[in-house]
């Protein structure tokens, strides 16, 4: 499994979709953690009758999930059975070069999200 080839199919899915880490190492199958697109989620949601929410509130807005999850059936459609994502969780923050996620040079830092991100990645496991 390549993540880095789920990752791009799934951001080419939808322009909501900014960041977006796929994990499944050594698991039964394939989840995402996905982050909104600062630019153009408060352009979707001003056209979907959710003007001025932030993207905090946007990840936890029906909407927002049914649209993430038409992008995944979208790059479902391009994996194979072992790649697809089954589950995600849109993430209510931004993930900043140099920050936590990302490094100056915009590439996934994964073990510190894996470590960051681990409650609500054993959520999506376990639910």
């Amino acid at each position: 499994m390549s993540p880095a080839n789920i990752e791009s199919n799934l951001k080419a899915a939808s322009p909501l979709v900014g960041q977006v880490v796929a994990i499944g190492n050594a698991r039964s199958y394939n989840v995402a953690l996905v982050v909104l697109d600062s630019d153009y989620a408060p352009v979707w949601a001003s056209q979907n009758g959710l003007d001025g929410k932030s993207l905090e509130e946007l990840a936890d807005e029906e909407k927002a999930q049914e649209a993430i999850q038409a992008a995944v059936d979208q790059a479902n459609t391009k994996l194979s059975r072992v790649e697809e994502i089954k589950k995600f969780k849109i993430i209510p923050t931004q993930w900043e070069p140099g920050g936590d996620e990302l490094t100056p040079t915009m590439k996934l830092k994964r073990k510190p999200i894996d470590e960051k991100y681990a409650e609500e990645i054993e959520a999506l496991y376990s639910g």
